[in-house]
């Protein structure tokens, strides 16, 4: 679980830049923009890679409870609700105007929701790992940001609650060939 542990202290320890302004300011203003967002990019794209890599390596693990049969359902219900909240952050509507951050929602949704299902130590982690993220920096984030504008019409909130249930349904048809779990 090592390598799980590094890749996601190398990519939730570069995201959590943006709750710091006063350093992230910093960082781009003695790198250059550019290269801030290359060293950025790398590091993130190498986090992840350690943390597919390592949740592969380290599944299965030793379980830290047995989670209730309700919260698998709860799961196959959150996800599409998750994956349209983040999808919906890409997308200028009435949901990314009142939830603020959809996609910090989305993945707490998506974290909490695996987190209440999978007991295995290494998805503890893993999930437990991003739900604290998301939720410090929903927090954040919510204080000192204004909300997006409002928009007319409703097209970017259909277009999110589409893309977002086809991506959910991908993910939940695929999971047993990508994550190694069948859930359906």
């Amino acid at each position: 679980m090592l390598i799980l542990a590094i890749g996601l202290t190398l990519f939730l320890g570069v995201h959590f830049l943006g709750i710091v302004p006063q350093m992230q300011a910093g960082l781009k203003a003695r790198f250059g923009p550019s290269p801030y967002k290359l060293i950025y990019t790398a590091i993130s794209l190498l986090g992840f890679g350690l943390i597919i890599w390592g949740k592969m390596l380290a599944h299965p693990t030793t379980s830290l409870y047995a989670p209730e049969e309700w919260a698998r359902m709860i799961a196959l219900f959150a996800v599409p609700i998750a994956m349209i909240l983040i999808v919906s952050s890409f997308a200028p509507g009435h949901i990314r105007h009142h939830v603020g951050h959809p996609m910090l929602a989305g993945v707490m949704v998506w974290s909490a929701s695996h987190l209440l299902a999978n007991g295995e130590s290494s998805a503890v982690l893993l999930f437990g790992s991003f739900l604290i993220w998301s939720s410090i920096t929903f927090v954040t984030h919510s204080l000192r940001d204004t909300p997006p504008p409002v928009v007319k019409g409703w097209g970017g909130d259909l277009t999110a609650i589409i893309i977002g249930f086809l991506i959910a349904m991908i993910l939940m048809r695929f999971h047993m060939n990508l994550f190694g779990i069948a859930i359906l």
